[in-house]
């Protein structure tokens, strides 16, 4: 008998769960009762139906947040309001998010993924549809009309936390060891989408102040089409069988909310996490709204600065791409992460530097862009290192906390660049592009304080991560634990991207070829004799983030 055929026997023995080909829905029950009660672990098609929806929702509120900003001065004139009155559209967002972070979490943790998605997709239509009818004229009085697309836009904005924060969730409860990274930054990456879709489109759709009603009716009907799409959709939190092995222990292993708080935020390489991942996003949704401030004082045209924004995002999502496959393939979430967030930081610094020099579109454009590559790229990926570091706390709650960080840290950053502006230099007031493009409300000033402030800032923070952060992979860990030599292969590439994960060295200095390569050494099979034993004492050895990991690993 060969070795595989011996291997498949002794699983069968224990009753270790097995993976099926992608589409089965049946568990075995064939050879008596202990193959009875054998798990299977399966991959449905309807999947991607979830992730789409998620995607779509989350690319109809990140426009509802932001299809305001380009058209700011003529929603002004539409409502006979102040500038910094319509700035709440976009600011209502970032302050209503932080609060019902706390919401948003416990709601997936008390009523599953289901319930969070529908709450979203509702809170995101009624917004949608508010917004719409603050503007529609029908009421007569534009105070009244202004505060009922105001509500709407909060409303909206409420919808956020419930939408942003599930990636990580839907990759784990949907999808198989081998593709989580690209589920998760697939959804990541759709809130940028939905910036960029508003970024081009609203300029479009309003060239005067009459048009402004059909842009909340456009994306009004996207809002409710998404609540239409997710009605259908999502009928159910998880699959009927989950597609993993963490799968099916987390959601039956999970400790109370208030618990599970406390491991997070006990957690060292965590609380790296919560800092460097939130500095990445403070700095990229800073830059989203202050860019035309920060350039218009060197003579770039707001055009421009749309410009840069876009290139940023779109070099992102090549970035995410990329970085994605290359963690499902290796594993090696930890270097990719440093890696990528080191360049990205090399490159934020040089792009700032250059938001100091007039003249310089193109350098400007490259190295914006460059930062958005490595920046954007590596959040996902950060995003799935963060629950592996906290497994098995629920996956929405690391990914929610790391976007409050970047709320908090992104009115730092602004607030830095209000408040260390200085008098605009003399040799730039000719060329200056603030006020002689009818947006008076901008005065044109000096930001170099500001700009090098925001340098040194990010240069510590991503510094200190780089250089101490380290982790064991929990998750990955948790499904080495029990071998599946038994996987049946899905399709041509499961051979590979259905294998388990590898587990992370406990030194960060290793090089990122030899991660690779033991990690695919890992993840290839179950290794020789005594392993089980062996895998034990390392997990036993692995722990440093709290109570509730301890009592994973005994029970596992």
């Amino acid at each position: 008998m060969s070795s595989e055929t011996e291997a498949t026997s002794a699983v069968a023995a224990m009753g270790v769960p097995n993976k099926t080909p992608e589409g089965s829905r049946e568990s075995s029950s064939v050879g008596g009762k202990e193959d009875a009660e054998r798990t299977q672990y399966v991959v449905y098609p309807r999947r991607w139906a979830v992730l789409v929806t998620v995607a779509l929702l989350n690319i109809s509120n990140a426009a509802l947040w932001i299809n305001i900003a380009p058209v700011a001065y003529t929603v002004a004139s539409y409502y006979k309001r102040q500038l910094w009155e319509i700035n709440w559209f976009s600011l209502v967002f970032l302050f209503v998010s932080i609060p019902f972070c706390f919401v948003s979490t416990f709601s997936v943790n008390r009523l599953g993924l289901r319930a969070a998605i529908h709450i979203g997709a509702g809170l995101n239509c009624i917004g949608g549809l508010l917004r719409a009818f603050g503007s529609s004229g029908a009421i007569g009085n534009l105070d009244v009309e202004f505060a009922i697309s105001l509500t709407g836009q909060t409303i909206a904005g409420m919808a956020q936390s419930f939408l942003l924060f599930i990636p990580t969730k839907v990759s784990q409860l949907w999808f198989p060891e081998g593709t989580r990274a690209v589920a998760t930054t697939i959804i990541s990456l759709s809130n940028p989408l939905g910036i960029v879709v508003a970024q081009v489109a609203t300029p479009l759709i309003v060239s005067a102040e009459g048009d402004f009603p059909t842009l909340n009716y456009v994306f009004g009907a996207l809002a409710v089409l998404t609540e239409v799409i997710t009605i259908v959709c999502v009928t159910s939190s998880k699959p009927a069988t989950p597609p993993s092995q963490s799968a099916a222990r987390g959601e039956v292993r999970r400790a109370s909310y208030l618990q599970q708080l406390k491991t997070t935020f006990t957690c060292l390489p965590y609380l790296h996490l919560l800092a460097s991942l939130g500095c990445g996003v403070a700095l990229f949704s800073s830059l989203a709204t202050v860019t035309q401030q920060l350039l218009c004082p060197l003579g770039y045209s707001d055009l421009f600065g749309g410009i840069a924004n876009a290139v940023m995002i779109l070099a992102g999502f090549v970035g995410s791409a990329i970085t994605g496959v290359t963690a499902d393939r290796t594993k090696a979430f930890t270097p990719i992460t440093k890696l990528c967030y080191g360049l990205a930081t090399l490159f934020a610094i040089v792009m700032l530097e250059m938001f100091m020099v007039p003249g310089q579109p193109e350098l400007v454009a490259t190295f914006t862009g460059l930062f958005g590559f490595f920046g954007v790229g590596a959040y996902p990926i950060g995003l799935e290192l963060a629950v592996e570091a906290t497994y098995p706390v629920e996956e929405s709650i690391s990914t929610a906390f790391i976007f409050m960080s970047g709320q908090f840290q992104g009115v730092l950053i602004i607030a830095l660049v209000t408040l260390l502006g200085r008098e605009q230099k003399p040799q730039y007031e000719d060329i200056e592009n603030c006020s002689k493009t009818g947006n008076s409300d901008i005065e044109p000033k000096d930001y170099t304080v500001s700009l090098m402030v925001i340098m040194t800032y990010l240069a510590v923070i991503v510094s200190i991560m780089i250089l101490f952060f380290d982790t064991p992979y929990k998750r990955l860990e948790a499904e080495r634990l029990t071998p599946d030599p038994t996987a049946a292969t899905n399709n041509t590439a499961s051979s590979s991207s259905s294998s388990h994960g590898s587990v992370s060295p406990r030194s960060s200095a290793s090089s990122f070829h030899s991660l690779t390569e033991s990690g695919r050494a890992l993840r290839g099979g179950g290794g020789g004799g005594g392993g089980g034993r062996r895998e034990e004492e390392r997990v036993e050895d692995q722990g440093d983030c709290g109570g509730q990991d301890e009592v994973e690993r005994s029970r596992l």
